[in-house]
């Protein structure tokens, strides 16, 4: 009885996903002793369709001519969620803001290699950094929490995705913004604070190269300024800690 129900799910839901109705007619045929197996095989096909269709649904996303960020805008509903992929070479400045309209609503970041979420949003937030990326395709995945997804819920997000820094990790050619943005990537784990909460000005050229005051802001703990060196060729040194201990 509990074989011929698992059947009769798999069959039901072979025939949802559209996979070829003769398939599933002869799935129908076959007697109870056959039909074990055959859902072990069902099960297996199902899944790897499922996965391709998954795969089909990432959306890879290719910046405006000329610029360095894109917001991607879009509503999900239910169990549905939204996969973008954006590739980055090695060494560049990844900076990602998320804005939902549903709390519930959250996003997942994955690095290239197809490991564990490097950023799961329920636990980590809304923003997600890297000073260094790696070579390959970032995974973005939209989705409402399992609670919000059972009710059903709505949301509709934007994700704001920045990417600079020339590729290769080469810093020749790098703007004035792109050291801002390296500064503000830098400061805010040293700090341990959000990317939004440290404020940088502009940039100074000194003797030893280029320097770039700011400030983080760590709440309760007050605002803490900074300085961040860079060499002359404009690449990253070292961050100096303008404010004392106890201040």
């Amino acid at each position: 009885m509990r074989a011929s129900g698992a059947f009769d799910r798999v069959t039901r839901l072979a025939a949802s996903l559209g996979m070829h109705s003769e398939m599933v007619q002869s799935l129908n045929t076959l007697g109870a002793s056959a039909r074990l197996p055959a859902i072990g095989a069902a099960l297996i096909l199902i899944g790897a369709t499922l996965e391709a269709r998954a795969q089909q649904a990432a959306k890879s996303v290719q910046f405006p001519a000329g610029a360095s960020s894109v917001t991607l805008k879009g509503t999900i509903s239910g169990r549905g969620d939204r996969t973008y992929l954006i590739s980055a070479m090695a060494g560049q400045t990844l900076q990602t803001l998320f804005s939902p309209t549903n709390r519930a609503c959250s996003f997942n970041v994955f690095e290239p290699g197809s490991g564990p979420a490097v950023h799961i949003g329920t636990a980590a937030g809304n923003e997600f950094g890297r000073s260094a990326t790696l070579e390959g395709a970032y995974r973005f995945q939209v989705y409402l929490t399992r609670s919000a997804a059972r009710r059903n819920e709505r949301c509709r997000y934007s994700l704001s995705i920045e990417l600079t820094g020339k590729t290769g990790g080469s810093s020749a050619g790098v703007s004035d913004g792109q050291m801002r943005d390296r500064c503000k990537g830098e400061a805010a784990p040293m700090y341990g604070v959000q990317p939004r909460r440290v404020s940088v000005g502009s940039v100074r050229r000194v003797a030893t190269g280029f320097e770039i005051d700011g400030t983080a802001n760590k709440g309760a703990e007050g605002i803490k300024k900074l300085r961040c060196i860079f060499k002359p060729d404009r690449t990253f040194s070292h961050i100096m800690a303008m404010t004392s201990d106890g201040e």
